[in-house]
């Protein structure tokens, strides 16, 4: 890299992260008001206050797109204010030369999301959804409205509650054949996961197992044979109790624990693949999850557009501008990019588009707007 583009790399970095902190301090004010509403005796100020540190990494983690858009606009502005743009343009270098230095902390910044991403801020996340629950309802075990329903092949699976520390509280097992008859039930007051062997532990368990189902009536050949078969002691319902039995599913942690606390559009790239791989194999619906993971894995080119189109505004029609109206065409342009991105999500759910689709159409209008605007700028 050239000194200037080392000069504008510095001064983008560090407009970049002054938004990003300005920005992330208003959400955080913003949300610890909005978390006093659910305040009472069980959850406190305090409470508040934990919970929206908490989830400041995943703020952060939001907002990122948007600060490097906005501390690019604020940052060339500066630069352009003092000629500097103007002699290096007169000078010979061209915008796309230019670029190397405004993507420079784009991707910077990008790389520190990715950390933020895939390691801090899910973490924090469930950490902070599991909190709040924990004091809202002034139990260590967290209880799950409904129950929540986990399905593995012919295996029906219901759990009440969280336990912290990856356990579930309340499991029943609900195990059919493949004419979906009921053969087998277990209840289990707690279910841990055993790291080493790669296992659950069900605790306290008690299993009822259920009698061959009666074949259709056009099947018996003898139905009074089969009616004494029926009240053969053998063929009654057979209840066992057991302290702790070892059960050898597919599920880890990532299914059965607080993660489920946790929407999916905050949930780490490695997680959300594991999730799709799993709602695949079992033949369930993965489209909100698809668009979250393809989200994710699109950002660094939803950045890097804004930066481009951040670009093409000051040195086209925002040149002469003041900082002021930088900064809110700024923010109308980072609310008309989010307005795009919730417009086509549904689209992938009412009209059967893509979700890798879905999420490109707004990235590639940033694109293609930055493209025509620095033209005309040239």
């Amino acid at each position: 890299m050239t000194t200037f583009h080392r000069h504008v790399a510095g001064t983008l970095l560090l407009t970049s992260l002054a938004v990003l902190f300005a920005m992330l301090a208003l959400m955080a004010l913003f949300a610890l008001m909005d978390e006093l509403r659910d305040a009472n005796e069980a959850y406190r100020f305090v409470d508040a206050l934990i919970y929206c540190g908490l989830s400041l990494p995943r703020r952060a983690l939001e907002i990122l797109p948007y600060a490097v858009f906005l501390g690019t606009l604020v940052g060339l502005g500066s630069l352009a204010e003092h000629s500097e743009l103007t002699v290096v343009r007169a000078a010979g270098m061209s915008p796309s030369q230019m670029f190397r230095g405004v993507a420079a902390p784009a991707l910077l910044l990008m790389a520190l999301g990715f950390g933020l991403g895939e390691w801090l801020a899910p973490a924090a996340e469930e950490r902070a959804e599991l909190f709040k629950e924990q004091r809202l309802q002034g139990s260590e075990t967290v209880s799950v409205a409904g129950g929540y329903w986990y399905r593995e092949g012919n295996l029906f699976m219901n759990v009440d509650g969280l336990l912290e520390g990856g356990g579930v509280s309340g499991a029943r097992q609900f195990f059919y054949d493949d004419h979906k008859n009921l053969m087998q039930t277990r209840r289990a007051e707690t279910a841990i996961w055993d790291q080493h062997s790669g296992s659950w532990s069900l605790r306290d368990v008690v299993s009822t197992q259920f009698p061959p189902a009666p074949k259709s009536l056009r099947a018996i050949s003898n139905p009074l044979r089969e009616a004494s078969e029926l009240t053969d002691p053998k063929a009654r319902l057979g209840v066992r109790r057991n302290a702790e039995v070892t059960w050898l599913g597919q599920a880890d942690p990532r299914l059965l624990s607080a993660r489920l606390l946790v929407d999916e559009n905050r949930l780490s790239i490695s997680d959300l693949y594991y999730q799709i791989n799993y709602m695949r194999r079992e033949k369930l619906s993965v489209t909100s999850y698809e668009l979250a993971f393809w989200t994710r894995i699109q950002q660094p080119l939803a950045v890097l557009g804004l930066a481009l189109l951040a670009m093409a505004f000051v040195l086209g029609p925002l040149r002469q501008v003041s900082i002021g109206l930088r900064v809110s065409a700024g923010v109308l342009v980072g609310l008309t990019f989010k307005y795009l991105q919730d417009l086509f999500a549904p689209m992938s759910l009412v009209y059967g588009l893509p979700p890798v689709i879905a999420v490109a159409i707004p990235i590639l209008l940033c694109w293609v707007i930055a493209m025509i605007a620095l033209r005309r700028a040239s």
